[in-house]
Formats: structure tokens, sequence, C-alpha cells
């Protein structure tokens, strides 16, 4: 009798030992998810309040418009330099969540979303505490899932489908002039029919539209390069030279509809996006003119694709 009594408190003692060091005074929770993206790019989301709620927004609460999973509410709070506060609230608890992202190579992230939660002694207490943990960790996972897939769409951070692509073996027929002010459509149009005109000699047709680049000089003026893709060599003369892009160049790509100003809004976007990925270009950006503009006089329907080189 004695033996089993004393092996009896063995096992009492061994589980209450063994309950309260898997469930400790402070409950640790930290999820986290890989994405294909920047971590500079994901900061700019969680740096972004508004932002950082809409990719969330599949789970917002019409009610209190803030974010709810089941009986989990969650609020957003303004971005701590690199990290953010997100508060937690259940039914039975409240507490502090934070989000922070480290970088994992050049072109990935990890997302990590960690909180506590300090119970007492009272063992029932704890085991319903720990069972919210189980419960918010769940909930986090599920916003995770919706992060991921809001930052890994470049047009979601910058405004624009932005996409990386490798350059075929292009040759193009290229001249340039300058100009007081930024050049017009028709000074454009000018340089690419005297090209045209010169590849007739040669019985050569261009491949593609016309292809621009914008030079702004110190001397306030500007430069102005045309080109159009062929597929053939030509002679070169004073005016008219060739020029090779780089087989497997890589470019950063984006198409943009719209005048000067939407074209200047993609530049913008892809040049903070050349920055979040730490990118170096080795030449300068450029554009192809998807629509003849002598034909629509409307610039809102213009449409232009951006390239910016990258190594």
């Amino acid at each position: 009798m004695k033996y089993a009594r004393l092996v009896m408190t063995l096992l009492i003692l061994t589980s209450v030992i063994s309950f309260y060091w898997l469930i400790p005074s402070t409950i640790k929770v930290s999820t986290f998810k890989v994405t294909r993206t920047h971590e500079l790019s994901v900061l700019r989301l969680i740096n972004n309040h508004d932002l950082l709620f809409k990719s969330m927004s599949i789970y917002k609460d019409s009610a209190d418009q803030k974010i709810k999973i089941k009986d989990v509410h969650f609020t957003v709070n303004n971005a701590l330099s690199n990290l953010i506060q997100i508060d937690i609230a259940t039914h039975k608890i409240q507490t502090k969540s934070f989000i922070s992202v480290n970088s994992i190579n050049r072109d990935s992230a990890a997302i990590h979303w960690f909180f506590e939660i300090k119970t007492g002694w009272n063992p029932i207490t704890r085991w319903n505490d720990y069972q919210e943990a189980k419960k918010i960790k769940k909930a986090t996972a599920q916003l995770l899932n919706e992060i991921k897939s809001f930052v890994e769409k470049p047009v979601n951070i910058y405004g624009f489908d932005i996409k990386e692509i490798s350059l075929k073996d292009t040759l193009l027929i290229v001249t340039k002039f300058k100009c007081d002010k930024r050049p017009t459509n028709a000074q454009i149009y000018n340089a690419a029919d005297e090209l045209s005109k010169y590849l007739n000699q040669f019985n050569i047709k261009a491949i593609n539209h016309p292809m621009v680049t914008i030079l702004d000089n110190q001397t306030n003026d500007y430069t102005v390069m045309v080109g159009l893709s062929i597929d053939s060599k030509i002679p070169e003369t004073e005016k008219f030279t060739l020029k090779k892009m780089p087989v497997n160049g890589k470019m950063f790509v984006t198409e943009v509809t719209g005048g000067t100003y939407a074209i200047q809004n993609g530049y913008s976007a892809l040049k903070n996006y050349l920055l979040d990925a730490k990118r170096p270009s080795p030449a300068v950006p450029f554009e192809l003119l998807m629509n003849d503009r002598r034909q629509i006089i409307d610039s809102t329907k213009w449409q232009t694709r951006l390239y910016f080189p990258v190594m």
C-alpha cells in the first residue's frame, strides 16, 4: 500500500511538474512566413498602416473596421522603425504582438509575427491561456498567408506591375538630338520616321515600336535618343548608329497607361523597386511607345512600356 501511494504521489508530482514545464508562466508564440520578395518591399508594407490593413482586409469586420478572425480581434498600430505593433484581444485575454522582417537572400525575406501571454499559477487559468495562445497563433498564421500573397505582387506595393525579364539578342538603329525643352511627340516621331526612311534603303523594317530615352542634362537642356529594333546589321552613319543590347541582359519592366505624369510615376516606381532590390543599374532606362501617339490625342490612352536595366 505504501509503495502504491508513493508511486501515485510521484506520478502526480511528475504530471504537475510536466504541466508547468510545458506551459510556462510566460507563453511565447511566434509564426513566420517566407516571401518571394525583397526585405525592403516588405518593410514598405509594414511601415504603411493603411497598406498593411488592406493586405488583411479579407478579414475586416464591417462593424468596427478592425481585423477579426472568429473572436480574435486585431488592431493595427503605427509602425515603430522596422517593427509594427498589433494589439490582439479575445473574450478572455488582451496582449500586444509585433511583426518584424528579416532578409533571407536578395529576393526573399521572412515575416515574423510574435507575442507572449503572461499567465498565473492556477492550472485551469494556465490551461485556458494556453488554448487561447494556440487559437491566436492559428489566426496570425491565416493573416500572414494574406500578407505574403499581397506583398508578393509588386502592384500592391509600388502601384505598378513590375517584372524582371531577360533580353533576347536585340539590335537597334539609333539617332539622337538635343532640345531646350522636353521633346514633343512630333519631334520623337520625326526622328523615328528618319530612322524608318534610312532602313528602307536596305529593305529592312523595324520589328517593334519606337524606343525613347530622354536625358536631362546639366546644361538645362535634353538629349533624346530614339531607336528602332532591327534583325540584321546595316551600315552606320554619323547620324544613325547601331546599338547592340546585351544578350540575357536583365531588365525591370512595367507598363503604363496615361500621359507624362503617369509615365513619371511609373519611372518612380521602378526606381523604388530597384533601390529595394539593391540591384545596381548599368545603363539609363528607356521606354517603348506601344501605340502611335500621333493618332491618339487623348494622352490618358497612351500605352508605354518602361525598361530599367539591372545587374
